[in-house]
């Protein structure tokens, strides 16, 4: 197998579910290809927190081994998605002055602030996941994106701070590296999501990403094109499947398999034919098997779709966005794909809804154009987009190089010449 190098950029969504692997691949024009996928059953995973080190680093080794065999590679280092419940989100604040002579902002300038705002209060057990900035103002001039070359006496920065649990973190971490990968970067799932599925109007206009995971859905917030609000809720696409199990006792398998041949979210969609069929429910035990019509299934599955989405409307009423989202909502995530949940979306909160299917990529377009894999592909073009910026910082540093070298040169050669 070849050894991975900079053109491959991998993905890995560690979900409570399943772990998703996606390999893509710069092409000679610059753009990203999928060239390899993954999956296993996510096992030592619950609410999004490693319960069990080893079954989970053997679900991530199995995903992995099955994207190298589909491409060739191997696979030595990953972007990785987390999405568990203790993750919080808070917004901050930094101000700076600008002393030097030419009052020029410079990177090292926009590094500073970002330093000073991240540098808030937070609980010990709790470590800074991620600084997200949302904009910057240069001596009152507010919305600027990036201040760097322009002219200020004062720079501030409003940013969007993620933390989680410092165990919760690295156990993730240790999971990953016991599949002997190392962690480019982690990245709060529903994040990665919106680089798969958002486009920039939508961010610029309003709108709210709700990641359904197996046992967690995790909201973003983005308006004026940069994140304003996280947060995760301890409920997911697993319920629905326990709901089933519980009220009907049946196996969990069972209930799995039920829910995909006959679920529907919202029991009016049904036509009313289909309504009365009766569907056949294996029993625990070796017990006769019962029967029920399918409305009463598809009564259970709305129950639980109300619920999460009445959750979801709280979380958007708390950070203050209700009347803000002109874009709507963006649903993502295996949850996502239930039939009729888009329709309760709708009409809990009341707000225009899509799903979500990943672009911005090329290659196996066909094996990953699904709301199950947002997250991952999502991850591939955050890491070629911090590659991106990464050579800019870059070239930009040799262009400032560049510049003072060439006043050196003049204020030398004036001298000599004097």
């Amino acid at each position: 197998m070849a050894k991975q190098d900079a053109s491959y950029i991998i993905g890995i969504d560690v979900g409570s579910t399943k772990v998703c692997t996606v390999v893509a691949e710069v092409n000679h024009e610059g753009f990203l290809e999928v060239i390899g996928l993954g999956t296993a059953e996510s096992h030592g995973m619950r609410k999004g927190a490693v319960v069990d080190l080893d079954a989970s680093a053997q679900s991530v080794s199995q995903a992995v081994e099955e994207a190298e065999t589909m491409t060739g590679l191997t696979i030595n280092a990953a972007h990785i998605g987390i999405a568990g419940a203790s993750i919080k989100g808070y917004n901050s604040r930094g101000i700076i002055a600008i002393s030097r002579r030419n009052r020029e902002i410079s990177e090292s300038d926009k590094q500073r602030v970002i330093d000073q705002a991240r540098a808030l209060s937070i609980p010990s057990d709790r470590e800074i996941m991620d600084v997200l900035p949302q904009e910057y103002t240069v001596d009152g001039q507010d919305g600027i994106r990036d201040p760097v070359g322009m002219v200020g006496t004062r720079l501030e920065v409003s940013v969007h701070i993620v933390t989680s649990p410092i165990t919760v973190r690295q156990n993730i971490l240790t999971s990953v590296t016991r599949a002997n990968l190392s962690v480019r970067d982690t990245v709060l799932a529903p994040l990665a999501a919106a680089e798969a599925v958002l486009t920039e109007d939508e961010k610029e206009f309003g709108v709210a990403l709700v990641n359904i995971g197996g046992e967690t859905t995790s909201i973003a917030v983005f308006q004026r094109g940069a994140v304003r609000y996280t947060a995760v809720i301890p409920v997911g696409g697993n319920h629905f499947t326990s709901d089933i199990a519980l009220g009907l006792r049946t196996p969990i398998p069972e209930a799995e398999r039920i829910k995909r041949e006959y679920g529907c979210a919202l029991t009016a969609l049904v036509p009313d034919v289909e309504r009365c069929a009766v569907i056949e429910v294996p029993s625990v035990s070796g017990r006769q098997p019962l029967t029920l019509s399918r409305q009463i299934l598809c009564d259970i599955l709305q129950s639980r779709a109300e619920e999460i989405m009445t959750h979801v409307h709280q979380e958007i009423l708390r950070a203050g966005y209700d009347r803000q989202l002109c874009s709507g909502l963006v649903l993502t995530g295996g949850g996502a794909m239930m039939d009729g949940l888009l329709d309760v979306a709708e009409r809990v909160i009341d707000l225009p809804v899509r799903i979500g299917v990943p672009e911005g990529v090329g290659g196996l377009t066909e094996r990953v154009s699904s709301p199950a894999y947002a997250t991952a592909v999502g991850l591939v073009l955050h890491g070629y987009r911090r590659q991106a910026d990464e050579s800019r910082l870059v070239q930009r540093s040799d262009n400032g190089l560049s510049r003072a070298t060439a006043r050196l040169r003049g204020w030398l050669g004036g001298f000599f010449l004097s």
